[in-house]
C-alpha cells in the first residue's frame, strides 16, 4: 500500500566529536485523509489520462485517415488514366479465310 508522508528534517551540529551531524524525522500522522484518497485518486487519474489520450487520438487519426484515403482514391484513379492514355488505339480482330478458287 502506499504511503504519503510530511517529514520534515531538522539538522544541527552537536559539540560530540563522534556524532558531528544529528537529524531528526517528525513525521505527520493527521494524513489518515491522504491515506484514504491515494488510491482512488490513482484510479481516477489512470482513467482521465486514457480517456484524454483517447480523444487525442481520435482527433488526430479520423481526419488523417479520411485525408489518405482520399490520397489514396487520386493516386489511384491517376494511375488508371495514364494507362489509358499510353495505349494506343486498336482493334484485335480474329478471321479465318475460306477460298473457293479451284486450281485442280
Amino acid at each position: 500500500m502506499f504511503r504519503i508522508y510530511k517529514r520534515t528534517i531538522h539538522i544541527g551540529t552537536t559539540n560530540d566529536p563522534q556524532r558531528r551531524l544529528e537529524y531528526h524525522v517528525e513525521e505527520d500522522s493527521n494524513s489518515s485523509l491522504a491515506k484514504i484518497l491515494a488510491i482512488p485518486a490513482m484510479i481516477a487519474a489512470a482513467v482521465v489520462g486514457a480517456l484524454v489520450l483517447s480523444v487525442f487520438f481520435a482527433v488526430l487519426l479520423i481526419p488523417l485517415s479520411i485525408v489518405g484515403f482520399k490520397a489514396w482514391r487520386l493516386v489511384k484513379t491517376a494511375q488508371q488514366q495514364s494507362v489509358r492514355q499510353s495505349e494506343p488505339d486498336s482493334i484485335t480482330a480474329e478471321y479465318t479465310v475460306v477460298s473457293d478458287d479451284d486450281k485442280s
